[in-house]
């Protein structure tokens, strides 16, 4: 069945209500007006615009709270990009002030964004390098290292303080993973666990129902025969079998164990494979059935265990000898 898209409409107002597209616009709109309003503007602060909004672009439209270690070294780099161009557009400025050093906020912001998406050695390593280059622009305008300190330094503490609370949004995301994860395996578990339980009582019920003509005449005082109390052997192993090992009792193995009770054959059923796989509990299940059927007389008794690999060891042990085999 094909999928017919959202219109463009519904797609635009999930991004809205999600607050995607509502905040990069707000970014564009507030950095545009900076870099048109500051002193001295020109086309470097128009490249130094484009050089930060990419970033952000490309971080809103994350699905997930990583970023590829490649992805986060090409933003960085237009980064400093930014920073360069940023800083050739007041080139001719003595010392800045306002908003002259707008793009340095804008560079904080992509930063923030580097920190959210996990990868903080990228973000701080681009702030040295724009920190760098900052106090390499005062010196070569012949400008004291304070200029060049002064426009970065407030923005270092912004990262400082992203930093800090990206990381307790990590660490509280992370809980909150893995506490539904734990949930959800509960779930599943309880759902096997009322599944089994459902399935062995339907199981126990249509044992109790089999039995229900011998009960009646146990109750009503008739002669027991001979076959009759083959009979009632085969239910009580059935109802046996039923309660201890339900998942052997619902295979073709039923039918062989009832045939070798009703001839004499004491049988016992152990069954120890937990992680075994399907498959490997079908053919085992098979084997034994095989086992069984040329077991004439005496006891016998199967057994399933688990091995490595979701495999399974089944071993027949009769009056006189035993033998085993491995499924996977």
């Amino acid at each position: 069945m094909s999928v017919v898209p959202a219109p463009w409409s519904q797609r635009v107002l999930r991004s809205l209500v999600g607050a995607g597209a509502a905040y990069f616009a707000l970014f564009v709109v507030v950095h545009a007006a900076l870099a048109l309003t500051s002193a001295g503007s020109n086309a470097w602060d128009a490249v130094s615009l484009v050089l930060i909004v990419v970033p952000q672009w490309v971080l809103i439209r994350r699905r997930s709270l990583d970023l590829p270690l490649r992805t986060a070294v090409v933003l960085a780099a237009l980064v400093v990009g930014a920073a360069i161009t940023g800083l050739m557009s007041i080139a001719d400025i003595a010392r800045p002030a306002g908003y002259d050093a707008w793009f340095f906020g804008g560079i904080a912001f992509d930063l923030l964004g580097l920190t959210v998406v996990g990868r903080f050695g990228v973000a701080w390593v681009t702030m040295a390098v724009v920190l760098a280059t900052a106090l390499g622009w005062a010196v070569l305008g012949d400008r004291p290292l304070s200029v060049g300190l002064g426009l970065v330094v407030r923005h270092v503490a912004t990262l400082a303080v992203g930093t800090a609370l990206a990381v307790s949004l990590r660490r509280s995301n992370a809980a909150s993973v893995a506490f539904r994860a734990v949930q959800r395996r509960r779930r599943m578990e309880e759902d096997v666990a009322r599944a089994r339980a459902g399935a062995r009582r339907s199981a126990v019920e249509q044992v109790l129902e089999q039995a229900g003509p011998m009960l009646r005449a146990i109750a009503e005082g008739r002669r027991i025969s001979a076959d009759d109390r083959r009979q009632m052997l085969v239910l009580e192993g059935a109802l046996r079998d039923q309660i201890r090992t339900p998942r052997l009792s619902a295979t073709e193995l039923r039918a062989v164990v009832d045939t070798a009770r009703r001839r004499g054959v004491n049988v016992l059923l152990l069954d120890e494979a937990d992680e075994a796989s399907e498959a490997a509990r079908a053919d085992a299940s098979l084997w034994l059935a095989a086992q069984l059927e040329s077991t004439k007389r005496g006891g016998f008794i199967g057994r399933l265990r688990d091995i490595e690999g979701g495999g399974v060891r089944a071993s027949a042990v009769r009056d006189d000898h035993g033998e085993a085999a491995v499924f996977h």
